[in-house]
C-alpha cells in the first residue's frame, strides 16, 4: 500500500470509529441504577425485582454469568408515578 491508500483507509476507519462512539454516547447519557436502588424506587425488595426484572428496561454489566443488573432510572420513576 502506498501512503495515499493508507490515508484513505485510515479516514474510513476513523469514520467508523466515530459512528460507533456516537452510538455508545447515548448509552452513557442514560442513567442506570443498581438493583438495590431500583428496588427502593419501586418500593419492592431487591430479590423480588430480580425475579421480575424483564418488566423493566435493564442491562447486565460485567462479563460473568452472574453480572450486575442495572435498571434505567427514568423508566423506574415513570413506573412509580403510574402506580
Amino acid at each position: 500500500m502506498n501512503k495515499e491508500e493508507i490515508s484513505v483507509l485510515a479516514a474510513l476507519v476513523a469514520d467508523q470509529v466515530v459512528k460507533k462512539l456516537k452510538g455508545v454516547g447515548n448509552l452513557a447519557e442514560t442513567e442506570y441504577v443498581d438493583t438495590e436502588e431500583a428496588a427502593r424506587i419501586l418500593g419492592v425488595s431487591a430479590n423480588y425485582l430480580r425475579q421480575v426484572k424483564d418488566r423493566y428496561p435493564h442491562m447486565k454489566a460485567g462479563d460473568r454469568k452472574q453480572g450486575r443488573i442495572l435498571f434505567k432510572r427514568d423508566a423506574l420513576l415513570n413506573e412509580f408515578k403510574q402506580a
